[in-house]
């Protein structure tokens, strides 16, 4: 039934269909059910997806009173599982056009949720309302509605609203792009309970504190961050209907609540709720005005949420990033709430977004189950080796409980105490068969001891997903015993990357607490005895965090020193500029089983980084790539400039390996096999992984005969002066006059001589064959001789540099923070001596490290400048008998200039590196000066570039715009021109020139380190 047909139905019987009799079931039957299918949503589950895959969720319709009561919206729209949108429905006897309840009823579901939209009908209307706005019981019913639309409007709007409800729509991320959860112009779900949780936490710190002075710093952050669990879970059960509807609202002292955890005790017996471990928890003293506080913003109409669309993984991950902070008790029992340091060296925690993990889950996990039996799936050993708050360890879970029902059905297991039938949806685990995932599948470690705790509560509310009073009842009466399975078999706390070999390497730290405290050595064959003994983890899956090795000096330099020591054996820790997971990957291969799996997602610089060499050779020598999912410049991380990728690495060897670009991240894009190219397994070690296509590399490796040799071999190609204080050595000159400069500094004139001064280039901007001129000056403290350089003596400084000496000391106290370099440095000197005599009187090439094309220029003015690594610039000093135009004109060209792009790591706004890496190993074409035809064709690559050099100033100083087309027509000619005989040398053909410049994996490809 199309939609022109539906409504002519709706519209033959309106009267029917309006009156009260007519009930919801009825209409869902005969309307919205056909509506949603003509917008692609497969609501009778015709291609038989399990219920954890299937695109649409009913909630079974139960007449009550008042119907606004429902706990659940009655049709959730799902892509690969994951909930896209609510449909709530009313009778068409329900004026949901005015109906305020209805608008907030339906809000809130989607806004609890983490939804962009959700949908409330009656089928006489759609109403369509933005979720990322904060639902509050006073709106009206106009608050956040987006479109509305009538029945009689169906067939005329189809396009519009297919393009933004339909499963298309959900699939391809035009939805989530146009309700982007992380724009709103109101608070999300995520951000206001963790501003809410946060805002708990600081009050019951200070009651704990005021009122128990014989607890320390950690003792407060445990017994809170406990209290707040045991709390937020008993109130999501009762929501879920697992517990009495206000049960926590009734308390009204501390005293109160332990009882009530101590039932919780006897009931999940879980280890949240248990007091033996936890007896601090038994003496505290909580202030009850402060918990009657808390509670009560728990519960409508205070609270906004329905806890029983809470998904478990944004519950996870808000929980994430509040454990990013914690309290720090001073001298005085003055409290605080400040980052912790190894977040602060992180710069602060940011959640996996939930489809990124299940990706890397899926991509981990395909392999391993395919092939397997129910019996051999669940002895799979699967870990998250730094699990934070247990986002990966969920999206696991689902993926085993999905793959365990398959193969019930496929093998006709008919077990009551894993399965049982639903009515409307099938076949379904039971409370053991999920309990049986949680205790023999799934492990965690985490350094944080509130991580590990957080991740155990996780799971325990992922497991009560689904469940409510009856289904918790039967499974209490069949089996006699607790809910819920103690994890702390599974889920324990310590370093990951710190085993027992640390006290041989420190044996102070078993003397000095503080050291073992930092470090919290931990040894994966003493607490996962059995896994390692036979072999070790099936999987080890997650997000390790990225720390620069440096950054952790601030926090952890003994754990440094053990990584780069002998004892820990990390191959890939040895370098000074290395990050944390480097390690994480070397640490989680080796606990891996012969045939195990690691899928990780981690910044993909190191794919073509000098620093990753080491790396990427342990990779390539002890695990095999099996999949890449590349993200280029696509930003995976809100609010982040971090360039990632899925990494799977397996250990049986395969000739292949799958790679995928994905430039928008969909569920669409993502697992759609249309992008997906296959590359050598042996094409790839310690070398930078660069990916093209085999046409384009065919090209390339043509390159490296012997008729060409390499850049870096014939030139010197440097990087700028290091003067460690930029904004201090280099200034733009306001005025000047015979002898010296003025300039303003931090908000004060000054003047320095000129003699001290050099021309340089400072944030200047360029374009190929530009002439460049000085936009700075740089204040240069030596003297050259012989191409020998001295940093002039203090005395004479002063003497003869009065307004530079007042300058520089003016700044003394900035400058001796610097580092130098020297036996006896002096404050005022440079902080590198790189280049200081390079650039005297020697003409190069100049470019900006970080550009969107060719960005090289010749500098015959013998300008200075700073830069190295990520830049701002690098040069090139000619070594041979060749005229730097030459290697200007070939660095232009566009297929040498894609060379460098197919090295070099990716940036936003389409720039990519040209540091000495990507350039050093640009091929140049030889020439035999006794060969005529090579002669010529080099002297002419001269000519043409000493033409476009000349014609692209001429342009730039030109102000008549119909002269200025005429030049710019020239030099269009002109680069063509180049192009061609660059071409003739290079034996590039048109159809070869054609491969590379539309080659998908360089276009729009951008930058490095």
């Amino acid at each position: 039934m199309n939609i022109q047909e539906l409504v002519e139905k709706y519209k033959s019987d309106r009267n029917t269909h309006m009156k009260s009799t007519y009930n919801e079931t009825q209409l869902r039957n005969d309307f919205i059910d056909p509506f949603l299918k003509c917008l692609g949503w497969d609501v009778d589950n015709d291609k038989g997806k399990t219920h954890f895959l299937r695109d649409v969720i009913q909630e079974e319709y139960i007449e009550v009173e008042d119907e606004d009561t429902k706990k659940n919206p009655d049709y959730t729209l799902r892509i690969n599982g994951s909930r896209k949108l609510f449909v709530e429905v009313k009778k068409p006897s329900v004026k949901i056009l005015s109906s305020a309840k209805a608008a907030f009823q339906t809000r809130r579901y989607g806004w609890s949720a983490n939804l962009g939209i959700s949908i409330l009908t009656n089928f006489e209307h759609l109403i369509i309302y933005d979720c990322r706005h904060k639902p509050d019981s006073s709106d009206n019913e106009h608050i956040a509605r987006y479109k509305v639309f009538s029945y009689e409007d169906y067939e005329q709007a189809i396009d519009e609203i297919n393009s933004l409800i339909s499963y298309d729509a959900a699939n391809s991320g035009i939805l989530d792009g146009m309700f982007n959860v992380d724009e709103r112009e109101g608070e999300t779900f995520d951000e206001y309970f963790l501003q809410q949780i946060e805002g708990w936490r600081e009050k019951l710190a200070a009651s704990a504190i005021r009122n128990n002075t014989e607890l320390n710093e950690e003792d407060i952050n445990y017994i809170i961050q406990r209290l707040l669990n045991r709390i937020i879970f008993l109130r999501i059960c009762e929501d879920r209907t697992i517990e009495k509807y206000e049960t926590i609202k009734s308390v009204k002292n501390y005293d109160e609540l332990k009882e009530l955890f101590h039932k919780s005790d006897k009931k999940f017996n879980s280890g949240l709720f248990d007091f033996i471990e936890d007896a601090l928890s038994l003496e505290v003293n909580i202030d009850s005005d402060v918990l009657i506080d808390i509670f009560n913003e728990l519960y409508f109409p205070q609270s906004p949420y329905d806890f029983s669309v809470v998904d478990p993984t944004i519950l996870s991950q808000i929980y994430e990033r509040f454990l990013g902070r914690k309290i720090t008790i001073d001298a005085g029992r003055t409290f605080n709430i400040m980052e912790a340091p190894e977040v602060s060296a992180s710069a602060g925690v940011v959640p996996t977004p939930k489809m990124i993990v299940e990706q890397v889950v899926k991509d981990t996990l395909s392999p391993l189950v395919e092939g397997k039996n129910f019996n051999e799936l669940s002895q799979l050993r699967i870990a998250d080796i730094c699990c934070g708050s247990g986002t990966f360890l969920i999206s696991a879970f689902d993926f085993l409980l999905e793959k365990k029902l398959v193969k019930i059905i496929e093998e006709g297991i008919e077990d009551p105490n894993l399965v049982y039938n639903v009515d409307g949806v099938g076949l379904t685990f039971t409370l053991r068969g999920k309990r049986d995932i949680l205790e023999n599948n799934l492990y965690g470690v985490d350094i944080n001891p509130y991580a590990a705790e957080v991740t155990e509560f996780s799971l325990l509310l992922k497991l009560l997903e689904g469940e409510n009073e009856a289904t918790i009842n039967n499974f209490i009466h069949q089996h006699s015993g607790k809910i819920l399975p103690n994890l702390k078999s599974n889920i324990k706390s310590g370093n990951s990357l710190v085993d027992s070999k640390f006290f041989n390497f420190m044996p102070a730290a078993l003397e000095d607490d503080k050291i073992l405290f930092a470090v919290k050595p931990f040894d994966w064959n003493e607490e996962f005895n059995d896994i390692m003994a036979s072999g070790g983890f099936d999987a080890i899956i997650g997000n390790p965090p990225y720390v620069r090795i440096q950054n952790m000096q601030k926090y952890s330099p003994h754990e440094i020193k053990y990584y780069q020591s002998t004892d820990s054996q990390y191959t890939v820790a040895k370098k000074a500029t290395i990050d944390k997971y480097f390690v994480f990957i070397q640490r989680a291969i080796h606990l891996l089983n012969p045939t195990g799996i690691l899928g990780y997602i981690v910044p993909h610089k190191f794919f073509l980084t000098t620093g990753g060499k080491e790396l990427r050779s342990f990779i390539t020598e002890n695990h095999q790539i099996s999949k890449i999912i590349h993200f280029g410049v696509t930003q995976v991380f809100p609010e982040r400039s971090t360039y990632t990728a899925i990494l799977i690495l397996q250990a049986n060897r395969m000739d292949e390996f799958e790679f995928k670009k994905v430039s928008k991240i969909s569920a669409e894009s993502l697992s759609s096999n249309a992008d997906t190219r296959k590359y050598k397994t042996d094409k790839y070690n310690a070398d930078p992984w660069v990916f093209l296509s085999p046409e384009t590399e065919d090209i390339f490796d043509r390159f490296k005969g012997e008729e060409y040799e390499r850049l870096g071999d014939i030139t010197d190609i440097t990087v700028g002066l290091q003067t460690s204080a930029d904004k201090i050595y280099i200034f733009a000159p306001e005025e000047e006059n015979e002898s010296t400069f003025a300039f303003t500094y931090k908000g004060q004139k000054y003047e320095v001589e000129k003699e001290i001064c050099k021309p340089a280039i400072y944030d200047l901007s360029f374009s190929s064959f530009e002439s460049i001129e000085g936009n700075a000056q740089m204040i240069f403290p030596y003297k050259i001789a012989s191409d020998e350089v001295r940093l002039i003596d203090e005395e004479t400084m002063e003497r003869d540099y009065p307004l530079t000496w007042k300058y520089l000391s003016d700044n003394k106290v900035v400058l001796e923070k610097r580092s130098l370099q020297g036996s006896t440095p002096k404050w005022y000197q440079f902080g590198r001596s790189q280049s200081l005599v390079k650039f005297h009187n020697a003409e190069k090439l100049v470019w900006s490290v970080l550009a969107t094309r060719s960005p090289y220029v010749l500098d015959t003015n013998n300008l200075l400048f700073t830069g190295g690594g990520n830049g701002p610039y690098y040069g090139l000093l000619n070594k041979s008998n060749y005229s730097l135009l030459y290697f200007l004109g070939i660095l232009s060209h566009p297929v040498i200039e894609n060379m460098v792009k197919a090295g070099a790591s990716e940036f936003m706004g389409s720039y990519y590196s040209h540091g000495k890496q990507f350039i050093e190993k640009l091929p140049v074409k030889k020439i035999d000066f006794s060969n005529e035809d090579e002669l010529e064709k080099y002297n002419k690559v001269v000519k043409i570039v000493r033409n476009l050099i000349n014609t692209t100033s001429q342009a730039k100083a030109e102000k008549n715009s119909s002269r200025k087309k005429v030049l710019d027509r020239k030099l269009g000619t002109l680069f063509n021109q180049l192009i061609k005989v660059i071409n003739d040398l290079y034996q590039i053909n048109d159809e070869e020139f054609a491969t590379v410049m539309n080659d998908e994996m360089l276009t729009g490809m951008t930058g490095d380190e």
